[in-house]
């Protein structure tokens, strides 16, 4: 998938799409993906810009863009966990497992680069819709989350942190498929 593109005339075409939405869907990619490479543009020639696009932004496209069923982070999240598990397969290569440990209010604030305050909500929207009992209390003043707790945080509640180590982690991925298959970006 990495290596196979349509030129954009002919996903403007395969999709129902104008013109000008192709280009409006190809902004907001860019400003929400600016590590992506899924579109090229070749010389011809004659001279003429064709622009291809990698048939990943085009599944992009139709499962998160175009989709209007669901909240898009969670589409985005779906989708990366959908193209990482295809590369962990392609390449052989066992699940990643993130391994969390017990943290406290500030190791919290320096994990996710927030403030108290914001961390207290977490751990709040946590306690009530997930599990109260991973946050407890060390000595009598020390309030610590479990690492089940912190991984929902991480998880659920601070998804674009999520979402961003998920995108990075597909790109390491695709990386080490090009290499594999002896090819540049």
């Amino acid at each position: 998938m990495e290596f196979k593109m349509l030129e954009k005339w002919r996903v403007q075409d395969q999709l129902s799409l104008t013109e000008e939405q192709l280009d409006l869907a190809i902004h907001r990619m860019i400003k929400r993906h600016p590590y992506e490479k899924w579109i090229v543009k070749h010389h011809s020639l004659n001279g003429e810009i064709i622009c291809y696009l990698k048939l990943e932004f085009i599944d992009w496209l139709k499962s998160v863009y175009l989709n209007k069923e669901n909240y898009y982070i969670d589409l985005e999240i779906d989708f990366f966990k959908k193209h990482i598990s295809r590369l962990e397969e392609e390449l052989n290569i066992s699940p990643r497992e993130i391994n969390f440990k017990d943290m406290s209010i500030n190791e919290l604030c320096d994990y996710f680069n927030q403030g108290k305050k914001c961390i207290y909500s977490a751990i709040c929207r946590m306690c009530q819709k997930y599990d109260p009992s991973c946050k407890y209390k060390i000595d009598s003043h020390k309030i610590m989350i479990s690492k089940e707790g912190v991984k929902w945080l991480y998880e659920e509640y601070f998804r674009e942190a999520y979402l961003k180590d998920l995108e990075f982690y597909k790109i390491e991925l695709q990386k080490r498929k090009y290499e594999k298959h002896g090819r540049t970006r």
